[in-house]
């Protein structure tokens, strides 16, 4: 639960006009797992979480959009504390009968073939495919990014123009977008070889770096980029851009 602000500590909510009353989780809890769902020994995932000021109303309103990006990113990383994470919580809750969560993202399964390579030998094989809910992830990144960007302001300025979301882990939505998957790799690589370069201070913020943390870097043409990074190895950049919305930007 979120602490209350005190009165002397109330900036304005992050995500409107009102004054802030409470703090909320960027991103929120669900992501991080707690001490009863990993093994003895383990840090404290859920220690010195990113928080931002908000309203009661904006306080994690999107509670089941949240819990359905973290399943889907916890199910397609490749990391161990996702796997750990996904086994020891998320198969629960997708299980319940009255959870309509696991409905929710297998209703979609089919039956789909696919090829592998080992040894230069093409095997083809049988799978299931699952149709992902893309714009609700999309929201909960565009929130985050959103609630980042007035934290990285000091709690001054809000972002209120576009934000668009991309992820190389899922295919682009709107094909006709000229940003194909070479330069999102592209801006990608740049951010990681960019961390050695001090003066692009693009070092990696969040107290728990093997669940979270993001990159925040500014252009020239002062618009914004934010690199989210989950598990270490589910990335989405947002794109903070003023105005006509390219991914022209230049490190």
């Amino acid at each position: 639960m979120d602490k209350i602000m005190k009165p002397s500590e109330t900036p304005k909510c992050y995500c409107c006009e009102q004054i802030a009353t409470t703090k909320d989780h960027v991103p929120a809890q669900c992501f991080f797992p707690e001490e009863k769902h990993l093994p003895s020994g383990c840090p404290d995932y859920r220690n010195n979480l990113i928080t931002v000021p908000s309203c009661s109303e904006h306080n994690n309103p999107r509670s089941r959009d949240d819990e359905y990006a973290a399943v889907v990113i916890a199910i397609n990383s490749k990391s161990d504390l996702a796997l750990t994470m996904l086994k020891s919580k998320w198969v629960r809750a997708l299980l319940r009968r009255e959870g309509s969560l696991g409905k929710k993202i297998f209703s979609t399964a089919r039956g789909a073939k696919a090829i592998s390579r080992k040894n230069g030998i093409v095997i083809p094989y049988e799978t299931l495919a699952v149709s992902y809910q893309i714009e609700r992830i999309e929201c909960v990144i565009e929130s985050i990014a959103r609630a980042l960007y007035y934290r990285e302001s000091g709690y001054q300025k809000k972002w209120v123009d576009s934000c668009i979301i991309k992820s190389l882990k899922f295919f682009n939505r709107d094909m006709g977008y000229a940003q194909d998957d070479c330069t999102l790799n592209q801006i990608e690589q740049a951010f990681i070889h960019g961390e050695k370069y001090q003066g692009l201070e693009l070092v990696r913020k969040g107290s728990n770096p093997d669940v979270f943390y993001y990159q925040f870097f500014k252009s020239d043409d002062r618009n914004f980029i934010i690199r989210t990074v989950f598990y270490s190895d589910f990335t989405f950049l947002a794109f903070l851009k003023s105005g006509e919305t390219t991914l022209n930007f230049v490190f």
